[in-house]
């Protein structure tokens, strides 16, 4: 496999993880909201995205791997240049899940309702730290960075604004995918209030993924030509989640686009990252003796865990009833 086919894999894990661990990520800032003070809603709630959180972070793991494996010199670029942001996503990582864990193991009110609020913070700030880390790789990795450093104003503006417009993005489109999956699991109770509050959400995240549109119209104009595609990536998904607006507000939740505006706003700003970051990322690759080499265990590997994954789906990700496991 050369260097393309070990990106596409890397792009793959990517969106994976931001389709399965966005569920879990927009979904726990919700708890306390949905719930209210009854632990039973709460719990509800947890469970409809708790599955999530057990596939999602494989998906994180492999990438993780695949960015030390074959693209060694783009992670050692990215933890100098987004350090803050890398330790940022790893802390809230670890205390999004310490969270999740252990505040069912102890009845106490309190215990419960301070891990939740914990959980809740947590879960705000992944997404920000993620989405903050990709906008420091479209810098990086595209001619803004060089620019920048050289002194250009225009060049030092984008450094300075693709990072807080791609993490506001990430929270954005984190929180109507989250509610969504809490829409499609939950009794409908508690998933007629998340639509209210997706339907909320989702204007918002159209404006955000418009505003990253011209971003990356910008990063384009200065010289990196492949930003074109991720301009045209988010503009589309912000129409999506305009129509997906527009069919809540006439109170249909069951049409294509609803469904699909989630995965679709989870899944295309890593695509529109892949887009940027694309040329000067592969150029970076490790040689190609040592990709060659990596290629069958990699695949192998992969190929496992896509079918431990796809069992699992089977058994965790359904509608809640009386006999749904609960995890958390």
């Amino acid at each position: 496999m050369n260097a393309l086919g070990w990106g596409l894999l890397l792009a793959v894990l990517l969106a994976g993880w931001a389709a399965l661990d966005g569920a879990v990520q927009g979904g726990v800032p919700l708890v306390r909201a949905l719930g209210g003070r009854s632990d039973a809603r709460r719990r509800t709630v947890l469970a409809t995205v708790a599955p999530f959180l057990l596939l999602g972070e494989v998906w994180l793991v492999a990438a993780a791997g695949v960015l030390l494996a074959a693209f060694g010199h783009v992670e050692a670029t990215l933890w100098a240049a987004g350090y803050p942001f890398v330790v940022a996503l790893l802390v809230a990582w670890v205390v999004r899940d310490a969270a999740l864990w252990l505040r069912s193991r102890l009845p106490s009110p309190v215990w419960r309702r301070g891990w939740d609020a914990v959980g809740q913070a947590a879960s705000l700030a992944l997404p920000a730290a993620f989405g903050a880390l990709s906008g420091v790789a479209w810098v990086r990795f595209s001619v803004v960075g060089p620019q920048a450093d050289g002194g250009s104003g225009a060049a030092q503006a984008l450094a300075l604004g693709l990072p807080v417009v791609t993490a506001g993005l990430a929270v954005a489109t984190a929180r109507v995918h989250g509610g969504l999956v809490v829409a499609a699991r939950a009794p409908e109770a508690i998933a007629r209030e998340a639509r209210r509050r997706v339907r909320r959400a989702l204007v918002p995240a159209a404006a955000l993924a418009t505003l990253a549109a011209l971003g990356a119209l910008a990063v384009a104009a200065l010289g990196t030509a492949s930003a074109l595609v991720a301009a045209v990536l988010l503009v589309a998904v912000a129409g999506v989640a305009l129509a997906a607006r527009f069919d809540l507000d006439r109170g249909v939740h069951r049409t294509g686009v609803v469904r699909a505006s989630g995965p679709l706003l989870a899944v295309v700003p890593v695509a529109a990252t892949a887009a940027v970051v694309g040329p000067a990322v592969l150029a970076l690759a490790a040689p190609a003796a040592v990709l060659h080499g990596l290629t069958w265990p990699v695949l192998g590997a992969f190929a496992a865990v896509l079918a431990a994954q796809a069992v699992s789906w089977r058994v965790l990700v359904r509608p809640l009833g009386p006999r749904t496991a609960v995890f958390l």
